[in-house]
């Protein structure tokens, strides 16, 4: 049986170093099965001030030194519900996968020859492929798939392959199965040759022809929208055609062909239609039964101008000599009942993906914006997470239960930030006193945060603004002010506290994880800190907190944005998982998302399963019926962390997109630019103007280009001209292909730390000039 001392004896043991979660497992010979008991212990060591954990490793506290600190645990109370039995094929088949994989993740192919692997196929061009395990973790190495077998399915798809030894010794693949067709439907050029009608894809993963039927209605070369039909590929793709969009030309189109590329759809099917217009539009006197009544509460949501689902509500008052934080979450798992068509298709997709300008969501709209959605002056149904908190911010006890809200008032995060600067309008005004405690509260959260080492990665970001015919107006810096940071606070406060809830009890859910960066990776980041000027000490561990010091080091300074990216570049990927392993960047031990169930399947998952834990009164789940619910969120998880990755990649491609379009009419203008990365190829540069970022390739540069792997700098032949991240730069731009999501800039003039900008000095190019006089005639 393992003890609270026997954990704290091997922390005492490991002295400053401390360890992590697995090595802590390792040193006391665990098995999977009682790691959980491991994580108990931990957490109940935390609680009582015995250890400290920075995101990373555990250390003990020297006895004489700790201070009981263990939050009570909220009451019980039960409430009717029901299991969730909803197992699409894909993420069934990756709990399999996961549970049965003995090997190591990164094994020699002979040593996992014979065994199956399920993971998502991603087609190349010349008609090879490769697949990402789903259950292998971040750490996984792709198997390559001949193209024999690549061809046999669409990139995308979620395939079973057989292990096997490739040539080059590295493990490869065999298909067995297409376990889920991804894809179902793509956008693409119409074409007549004769007799035959097919249509070309607008899709870089989708290489051969789809044949279709004549349609009357679209003329040769249209867009058109086609429905796949699956289980065709090995005799050439066929499909149906649902709309003709019309001559090619839109940039709007592009966010279909991504949406599409991806496996996500800006469409839901007639059954998960009727299912969801039949959700009543209204909360009902039967809905309210057992629920506590927050009507009077006057929460409020705090959101961006354009949002049209609200998630949560929030309300700070103070408490004793202390706070009390409500955080009141839409009770999504209340209309989308397990195993439905509307339950189904929201994990098919698991996230709901955010365009420019659009949002293509995880639920009908009746849903994400009707009643699901924390509207003001109506009722609403909601899970809450009430935090009790003492006069530095720090959590005492928090209760989470279920209720019913009405919010007081839809308020704008420039609305509260622009109240908060003394400023406020009409309907702030009578909020002001609580919006007050509320900041107070925040900054306290924010510095407790920083203490213990969580890393803030709070650079601008790009918000691309498009005219109504879907070009672009302009890309400015999207606007980040003190209503942000409150509400990413309490979000991550509640998320925080609701782990710990299911933590104590022992209770299965789905985790939000983020592991240790890869040593290797975060070697290579700190070398290129110390080759760009700034103090990294060689012997000093990484920590979280020692990563926070040297990014608010950076501040204000031209290599911020590039060494963000680059730290961002070493960190693991966070993902989600029935198994708690800490998160890293937040230095959180345990951390699950719980805010966001109108576009996050997640958490809508931690939601049932607080209903299904209140159904059992409070009892806890053991033996087969245990196992089974871990396998069932072992594949849960699986999906949804790939879905995550998956909408990720959408957005990413489409902003390429749309960054290269932009850049079409300022082709030949010149712009002061900063180096953010750099290769063999030449330099990665961020216009400072026009937050974009485009390439300097080396040939440009001068003969005999050459990159210095120790000092991280292109080096220029013998003319002692050397670039390195964060250098300052004057740049033409020379092209932009927004097909092909290129932008290609000619190197003019390093700038020297005194030179003035050139701001005055910059050419307009011709589109522009030619736009000017346009605007001028009319």
């Amino acid at each position: 049986m393992l003890s609270h001392d026997t954990v704290a004896s091997a922390l005492t043991q490991a002295r400053a170093e401390g360890m992590s979660f697995r090595q802590l497992a390792d040193r006391l010979h665990l098995s999977a099965g009682n790691r959980s008991t491991l994580r108990e212990k931990l957490l109940e060591l935390l609680a009582s001030g015995r250890a400290t954990f920075d995101g990373n490793r555990y250390r003990a506290v020297p006895a004489g030194k700790h201070k009981p600190r263990r939050e009570p645990e909220p009451p019980v109370r039960g409430k009717p519900g029901k299991r969730d039995h909803a197992q699409p094929a894909a993420f069934v088949e990756a709990a399999k996968a996961r549970r049965t994989k003995s090997e190591p993740a990164r094994e020699p192919a002979e040593r996992g020859a014979g065994r199956e692997v399920v993971g998502i196929l991603h087609v190349k061009p010349e008609g090879y492929g490769f697949v990402s395990p789903l259950a292998g973790g971040p750490r996984a190495d792709d198997l390559f798939l001949p193209p024999q077998d690549a061809q046999r399915a669409l990139d995308g798809d979620v395939v079973r392959v057989k292990v096997v030894k490739g040539r080059d010794g590295r493990g490869a693949g065999q298909l067995v199965e297409v376990v889920e067709h991804r894809r179902r439907l793509c956008i693409g050029s119409y074409r007549i040759a004769g007799r035959e009608t097919f249509v070309q894809p607008h899709d870089r993963g989708l290489t051969a022809p789809v044949a279709v039927e004549r349609d009357k209605t679209a003329r040769e070369g249209d867009l058109v929208k086609v429905r796949l039909d699956r289980g065709s590929e090995e005799h050439g793709l066929r499909g149906k055609i649902i709309e003709v969009l019309g001559p090619p030309g839109d940039p709007r189109f592009e966010m279909l062909a991504a949406l599409y590329a991806n496996g996500f759809s800006d469409e839901f099917d007639e059954a998960t239609l009727q299912e969801a217009r039949a959700v009543p539009d209204h909360v009902r006197h039967e809905d309210l039964e057992g629920r506590r009544d927050l009507r009077k509460l006057p929460l409020v949501t705090i959101d961006g101008e354009d949002a049209r689902d609200f998630d949560d509500a929030v309300h700070v008052s103070p408490s004793g000599a202390g706070y009390r934080l409500v955080v009141a979450i839409a009770d999504v798992a209340h209309y989308v009942k397990p195993g439905t068509p509307l339950d189904r298709e929201a994990l098919r997709r698991a996230t709901s993906v955010y365009f420019p300008g659009r949002a293509v969501a995880m639920l009908p709209e009746n849903l994400s914006n009707g009643i699901c959605s924390l509207n003001p002056e109506v009722d609403r149904l909601c899970m809450v997470c009430d935090i009790a908190l003492d006069a530095q911010g720090k959590p005492l006890h928090a209760e989470v239960y279920d209720a019913v809200m009405k919010s007081r008032a839809r308020l704008t995060y420039t609305q509260v930030a622009a109240a908060l600067d003394g400023k406020p309008d009409a309907v702030t005004t009578p909020l002001l006193e609580d919006l007050s405690v509320a900041y107070e509260l925040s900054k306290k959260l924010t510095a407790r945060r920083a203490d213990r080492g969580a890393i803030d990665f709070d650079l601008p970001e790009a918000k691309i603004v498009l005219k109504d015919d879907g070009t672009v107006a302009e890309i400015t810096k999207r606007p980040r002010n003190a209503a942000h940071r409150l509400i990413e606070e309490f979000m991550l406060a509640a998320n925080e506290a609701v782990a710990r809830y299911f933590d104590f009890r022992g209770l299965p859910t789905v985790y939000r994880i983020h592991d240790a960066p890869d040593e290797e990776k975060l070697a290579a980041f700190a070398h290129l800190a110390r080759a760009s000027g700034f103090a990294l000490n060689e012997e000093q561990e990484l920590t979280p907190l020692v990563l926070n010091a040297f990014l608010q080091e950076l501040e204000g300074k031209p290599q911020q944005r590039a060494l963000h990216s680059l730290l961002l570049r070493a960190m693991m990927q966070a993902q989600y998982s029935p198994e708690n392993i800490g998160h890293y960047g937040l230095a959180a031990p345990t951390y699950l998302h719980f805010t966001s169930p109108i576009r996050r399947y997640p958490d809508l998952m931690v939601h049932r399963l607080l209903k299904e834990h209140w159904l059992r009164a409070g009892l806890p789940l053991r033996g087969p019926e245990r196992e089974a619910v871990e396998e069932r969120l072992a594949g849960v998880a699986a999906q949804c962390s790939e879905r995550e990755r998956a909408s990720m990649k959408a957005e990413r491609d489409v902003d390429a997109f749309y960054a290269a379009l932009y850049m079409v009419d300022h082709i030949g203008e010149r712009h002061d630019a900063v180096v953010s990365g750099l290769s063999e190829g030449g330099l990665f540069c961020e216009l400072t103007t026009l937050f974009v970022e485009g390439m300097v390739r080396s040939e440009g540069l001068g003969e005999a280009t050459r990159f210095d792997e120790d000092l991280h700098r292109l080096v220029v032949g013998k003319s002692g001209l050397t670039f390195g991240v964060g250098d300052e730069l004057v740049v033409d731009v020379l092209n932009a292909d927004p097909l092909r999501r290129r932008i290609e800039l000619t190197f003019v003039e390093k700038r020297s730390k005194e030179a003035p900008a050139a701001e005055t000095e910059r050419p307009k190019s011709k589109r522009r000039l030619q736009r000017e006089q346009t605007h001028k005639k009319r």
